[in-house]
């Protein structure tokens, strides 16, 4: 008695079952892939274009867009800084008042550091501390040298790291939109920030 014919019975069967268990597992797996991220797209003006990352003042790195949730005033400065910085400082302090407390989640200000070797997360949360800037409104970025400089002629800033150890720097305060495009400019230290403030709140109302 011959079991061919029934060996080939089952062959046929076994491989059909083949076929469609990998048919099958395709088909899932066509299913269950993740479709590819799209990178938001940013227009050719944007800062936001820059891929570097930046490490703010908890510790975290990110792209520059992590502080595109709302409008943003941009500055540059170092903590140790014993001239231009505090009276950038006390500049942005000045809008964030005029700017008044019904405006206090709507816009943020933003501190990108010159000297990232001696402004830590830490050294930034001491001065931070020291200064009354509210986390909740200031953020402090800090990058590589070549990413600080690839901003700093973005933003339109000068600035030389002297052999003392200190920074020359012109002083230009930012207005971004949640874009990452420049809104206008505030150049000089005590200068007339009417128009900036004015633009920060048409900015705001026009969400």
């Amino acid at each position: 008695m011959t079991h061919a014919p029934y060996f080939k019975q089952i062959l046929v069967i076994a491989a059909a079952c083949a076929a469609l268990a990998t048919q099958s597992a395709h088909a899932a797996a066509a299913c269950c892939e993740a479709a590819p991220l799209k990178a938001e797209a940013h227009s050719d003006t944007s800062l936001f274009n820059v891929a570097s990352q930046w490490q703010n003042q908890t510790g975290n790195s990110a792209p520059l867009s992590q502080i595109g949730d709302r409008p943003q005033l941009v500055a540059m400065v170092y903590t140790t800084c014993q001239f231009a910085c505090p009276r950038m400082l006390s500049d942005l302090k000045a809008i964030e008042e005029a700017m008044g407390s019904d405006t206090a989640s709507d816009y943020g200000i933003t501190l990108i550091t010159f000297d990232p070797e001696r402004d830590t997360v830490t050294a930034y949360q001491a001065y931070a501390k020291k200064q009354q800037l509210e986390a909740e409104r200031w953020t402090f970025l800090r990058g590589t040298a070549s990413d600080i400089l690839e901003i700093a002629n973005l933003l339109g800033v000068k600035y030389k790291h002297l052999p003392n150890g200190e920074f020359s720097h012109s002083n230009i305060i930012t207005l971004l939109n949640t874009q990452g495009e420049i809104v206008t400019q505030l150049e000089g230290l005590g200068a007339d920030s009417t128009k900036l403030i004015e633009t920060t709140k048409a900015l705001i109302n026009a969400k």
